[in-house]
């Protein structure tokens, strides 16, 4: 058995490498058929005009590669790119073929066989230029009991210049920042933040801006229905008392965060007799709140009668 193994081993050896080579050149040569969405680049060289409108703006290209290409298609962006000539020089609408030399591949082996749709129409549209004022675009809400003060909010600068097609820009009354995350926020905060525009727009004077975002605890009122109160009086009088009413309503107003907290069972109302004399008298009810909760109106006030037993 070993005779056998190394007997005329140099040939087996060339015919090893022989069969190695020809199975990676066969792998190698095998044509393997590819779908990609690929993003359609207008160029307008014309610079009076601007896209307003594409039927499509990616394409269905079906690409043919061999096998050991296939990385190549994987990892590197495949773009269509079409120039719009000097000659069309009027805002208009128009149609044109994309062609198989204008999807950018990374190799020249790589072969387009189909591209769907064939036929694209778009919209030319004057290009001008308009300013526009510009508005913060908030996601998420600040935590409970805290808001923005939308009417302390300051911008730098709050409004920019804006190029594009004509059409697309006088559907617009202001632009948009990027996305600001409110979430679960209690403290006012500054950011410096860039503009949202559509890939047809574009800014021509200073597109950041210098954000200042006020964050206010929130207030409010509530009111009390019927709020029942203790009676404080000397423990050695026995004098008839009458009260009337038994029950007070009142409004508060002050901290969300508290008032939320705040029920009639939790509330603690009393009306202090120790010092009364005989006779009738008019008694305010004392409500004991939290810190930041304050009585709206006038302090309810009850009708105390006191006579010798």
């Amino acid at each position: 058995m070993i005779r056998w193994v190394t007997k005329d081993w140099g040939l087996k050896l060339i015919s090893l490498v022989l069969a190695i080579g020809l199975w990676n050149y066969a792998v190698g040569e095998e044509s393997v058929e590819v779908t990609r969405t690929v993003p359609l680049k207008i160029h307008v060289q014309n610079p009076n005009v601007s896209v307003l409108k594409l039927s499509s703006e990616t394409l269905q290209v079906t690409l043919v590669s061999q096998r050991n290409l296939l990385s190549d298609l994987a990892s590197v962006e495949i773009i269509a790119v079409h120039e719009i000539g000097k000659e069309m020089a009027k805002a208009g609408e128009y149609t044109f073929q994309i062609e198989a030399r204008e999807i950018k591949l990374p190799k020249p082996q790589i072969q387009v066989t189909s591209i769907q749709p064939e036929i694209i129409r778009m919209t030319l549209d004057e290009l001008i230029v308009v300013k526009l004022p510009v508005k913060p675009k908030f996601v998420g809400e600040p935590a409970f009991g805290y808001k923005v003060a939308t009417s302390q909010i300051q911008l730098d600068p709050n409004a920019i210049l804006v190029q594009g097609p004509k059409g697309e820009l006088e559907k617009l009354d202001a632009v948009s920042t990027e996305p600001i995350d409110l979430v679960g926020r209690i403290r006012s905060f500054r950011r410096t933040l860039s503009i949202a525009l559509p890939s047809n727009l574009k800014a021509v004077s200073e597109s950041l801006i210098d954000a200042h975002i006020p964050i206010n605890e929130e207030f409010e009122e509530k009111k009390f229905l019927d709020v029942a109160f203790k009676v404080l009086r000397s423990p050695e009088k026995n004098d008839v008392i009458e009260i009337k009413p038994l029950k007070v309503s009142f409004v508060v107003s002050g901290s969300k965060r508290q008032l939320e907290k705040l029920t009639p069972q939790n509330i603690l109302a009393y009306v202090d007799l120790a010092s009364l004399s005989e006779g009738d008298h008019e008694v305010p009810v004392i409500v004991a709140l939290p810190e930041d909760v304050t009585m709206k109106d006038k302090i309810p006030v009850v009708h105390v009668s006191v006579k010798k037993k």
